[in-house]
């Protein structure tokens, strides 16, 4: 269950979101900055829905990165500057422009949030907030479960003497605690996720960057597969959390099917592909299929049964999980005008300089 009391958010217009078991696919261009691919799927989904993304009540929007694979495997910079000039185009302002995600240490080791020797915590003019701060949780807005509280979120960051804060002594072991902004400060929040296998999860993937890696106190739930996935399902369907999340991107600019939910090189693998959806259940039945064939190709067994989650969240109302009820749309790029990083200038070698010897000189000395 959920605590919803002792307070209640301002009501304010929910931007739509696209049918359920729909996704949009974008290929990459090679060597893409994202832009042109971003901006025709977020045109694909105004179409869909008959409104054009725009600032409303709040005047804030958030994006909800996902850095537990650091740099290795986290969501693509360039994916979240994409994003960043395509919603500042359609009126908000890059301060306006909220990212979010769990860890501050991760945030830094993935580039997106600038070294502790900087004040700001910011990327290129939009506030970074990383939910560990403590700042940003909502003491009476959680998830309560009766599962035991977790020793601590991340284990390298923080000291024993450091664990016993007033949020913890107020949780009393079974409260995750929601974001705040998300819930009550902007008007619609993306997620950008990233594919990765889990044992835990079975897939880390859109569902759990939504609601694992947005609360605090989530570890308690990695036991096992069915404490895991009761609870992104049910985090997931907390209705002040949900109705707000109106988009999901997954890039599969880098995916593991393998040795997760940590970054390891050998198991990653790149598409040119970018998926987009309302629907994050019909994006996370795409990557256990992606990784299963990538598993089975490899030489490894494949991941079974299906998550739990998925068809739990699906019960729920949440998407669809049925491969026969996914439509893939696939997306064209222009034949000129995709922005993509500029080839380097390859200077030629400078011829080697001859000098001219005498014979004399040209002998070697004894």
């Amino acid at each position: 269950m959920w605590g919803l009391f002792l307070g209640s958010s301002a009501t304010a217009a929910l931007v739509p979101r696209a049918p359920l078991g729909l996704v949009w696919e974008s290929p990459l261009a090679s060597g893409s900055l994202y832009y042109t691919e971003v901006d025709r799927l977020l045109a694909a989904y105004e179409r869909e829905v008959g409104q054009v993304l725009q600032p409303g009540e709040r005047g804030q929007v958030a994006l909800k990165v996902n850095t537990r694979g650091r740099a290795g495997l986290g969501t693509p910079l360039q994916l979240i500057r994409a994003l960043v000039e395509a919603l500042e185009a359609r009126g908000y302002e890059r301060r306006a422009i909220l990212i979010v995600d769990y860890s501050a240490y991760d945030l830094r080791e993935a580039g997106v949030m600038p070294p502790l020797s900087e004040s700001a915590a910011q990327f290129e003019g939009s506030p970074v907030l990383a939910l560990d701060s403590e700042q940003y949780y909502d003491p009476e807005w959680f998830y309560d479960s009766p599962l035991p509280p977790a020793l601590q979120q991340e284990p390298q960051l923080i000291s024993e003497t450091r664990r016993a804060t007033e949020l913890a002594e107020g949780a009393q072991g079974r409260k995750s605690y929601l974001p705040k902004p998300l819930l009550f400060e902007v008007d619609f929040w993306i997620n950008l996720a990233v594919g990765v296998d889990d044992p835990a999860l079975g897939i880390d993937g859109v569902l759990a960057n939504a609601t694992l890696w947005n609360v605090s106190n989530s570890r308690r739930f990695l036991v096992n597969q069915a404490t895991a996935s009761a609870a992104v399902a049910e985090i997931a369907a907390i209705p002040e959390l949900e109705e707000r999340l109106i988009l999901n991107f997954v890039s599969l600019e880098r995916y593991q099917f393998i040795a997760g939910p940590f970054f390891n090189s050998i198991y990653t693998r790149s598409e040119p592909r970018l998926w987009m959806s309302s629907d994050p259940v019909a994006l996370d039945r795409l990557l256990y299929d992606r990784i299963n064939t990538m598993r089975v190709l490899e030489g490894f067994s494949e991941i079974e049964p299906v998550p739990r989650q998925l068809p739990f969240a699906a019960s729920l109302g949440l998407g669809e999980f049925d491969p026969d009820r996914i439509h893939v749309q696939k997306l064209s790029l222009p034949e000129e005008g995709v922005r993509v990083k500029p080839k380097p200038v390859v200077q030629p070698a400078p011829e080697p300089v001859v000098e001219k010897q005498s014979w004399l000189r040209r002998v070697t000395p004894w």
